[in-house]
């Protein structure tokens, strides 16, 4: 039912420390310059196979290192938010960031150098540092003292991502033991699903309920939330159980599912940008409705892939670029031009307001720099997945080039928010 109760914002008096969602926040900026250079230095490897190891290397670089982190990051700021309830132990969440890095590290070497070893011990402990994040954020759903929509698409998203995570570690365990590996038909599938749709597509589905109508100033509702999240949840599990015992048709059924849970939510998503009150969009917003477009394009290539078209594995690479990078991706990138400032200003200038002069937040960064990397992110994104389709190598890695330009842009975004 569509309500017009105004959110309170992003941070309150129950957010933790800056710092604990910034770490994470730096990392996975970090990990999105130098997955996004690894496309401009070795983008002819997306016309091939995808199991190549430095393609592997930088999947889990943007996949682990880029969206993992930031929704970590995320998740720590915005849970006690959603759920009026403050974050059970920040003191686990800083701990456990270190441990997050070095299996991010571990992890990338891994796959780069083909070590067993380094990717064993890089899976172990990437693995033990979600767990304890889904452990700190289910302890406090578990105290929250308010329950809505967005709460429950953060557990169910939470819920896929800790199935991908066990999933991933006991394949990346199995190159130095073998007999750790799972015995189902397409488990590199069903990983990649698991984390691309049910973790990550999920919560940005969810958050996107409550931040669209914040940042766009329109009347908050969920007309067709709680459509999306049991048609998602339940597509997604007949899909995995497709790929896990090789059944075509059930493929096909969940592959259905999922485009129309996309379908439901871009309706919903295409309503909350129409009725807006803020008639002209900002970068951030700009960021966040151009997802939207690649999440259709991902669903025509996803349902392609189900009916077996060809080239197979060109299309599989265009089809995550389109989800991970173009919805995904840009989905947070958007949400994080608009949260990195107000949480920088927030923090800094809150308690002045009244007293001194303060800027606007607005001010906080270059909005000409931020719209640079926009079109350099949407045109090199375009031009690589034509360039993946046509098997054209050179062109991949110019539009890994353009990728690179958005990603610097959203770095120094930061550097100048920060600094001020």
């Amino acid at each position: 039912m569509a309500t017009t109760t105004r959110s309170e914002g992003v941070a309150t008096d129950r957010s933790p420390e800056f710092s604990v969602p910034l770490r994470y926040f730096l990392v996975g900026l970090g990990a999105y310059v130098f997955a996004t250079a690894g496309i401009l230095a070795f983008g002819d490897l997306l016309t091939g196979t995808p199991w190549h190891p430095r393609l592997l290397a930088l999947t889990h670089l943007f996949t682990l290192g880029t969206l993992v982190a930031m929704i970590m990051g995320a998740s720590y700021q915005l849970v006690p938010v959603v759920l009026l309830v403050p974050l059970w132990s920040q003191r686990l969440a800083k701990a456990t960031f270190w441990v997050f890095l070095a299996g991010v590290l571990g992890m990338v070497g891994g796959f780069w150098l083909m070590n067993p070893a380094w990717l064993g011990c890089g899976a172990a402990l990437a693995g033990l540092s979600i767990a304890s994040f889904l452990l700190n954020v289910a302890r406090s759903i578990a105290r929250g003292t308010q329950w809505s929509l967005v709460g429950a698409f953060v557990v169910a998203s939470l819920t896929f991502l800790g199935g991908a995570v066990a999933l991933g570690m006991s394949r990346a365990l199995a190159y130095a033991h073998p007999a750790l590996a799972v015995s189902v038909r397409d488990p590199v599938a069903i990983h990649a699903h698991l984390a691309a749709f049910g973790g990550a597509s999920l919560l940005v589905f969810g958050v996107s309920y409550r931040l669209i109508p914040m940042f766009a100033v329109s009347p908050e509702g969920d007309r067709r939330g709680a459509w999306v999240l049991g048609f998602a949840a339940c597509g997604l599990l007949v899909l995995v159980a497709g790929l896990a015992i090789g059944d075509p048709p059930a493929v096909q059924v969940g592959a259905i599912a999922l485009a129309g849970t996309c379908a439901l939510w871009i309706l919903d998503a295409r309503r909350m940008f129409a009725a807006r009150t803020r008639k002209r969009l900002d970068v951030g917003l700009a960021y966040v409705a151009a997802a939207v477009g690649w999440l259709g394009l991902a669903v025509v290539l996803g349902l392609a892939l189900a009916w077996g078209a060809a080239p197979r594995e060109r299309l599989a690479i265009a089809y995550a670029l389109c989800g991970m990078i173009g919805f995904v991706g840009f989905s947070v990138v958007g949400q994080f031009y608009k949260i990195m400032p107000f949480l920088a200003w927030y923090h800094r200038y809150s308690s002045k307001v009244g007293k001194v002069q303060v800027p606007l937040i607005r001010d906080l960064y270059d909005p000409h720099l931020g719209w640079g990397g926009f079109w350099a992110s949407q045109a090199g994104l375009a031009l690589g997945v034509v360039c993946v389709l046509a098997g054209l190598g050179p062109g991949v890695r110019v539009a890994g080039g353009l990728l690179l330009l958005g990603a610097i842009a959203v770095l120094t975004m930061t550097y100048q928010t920060l600094r001020r």
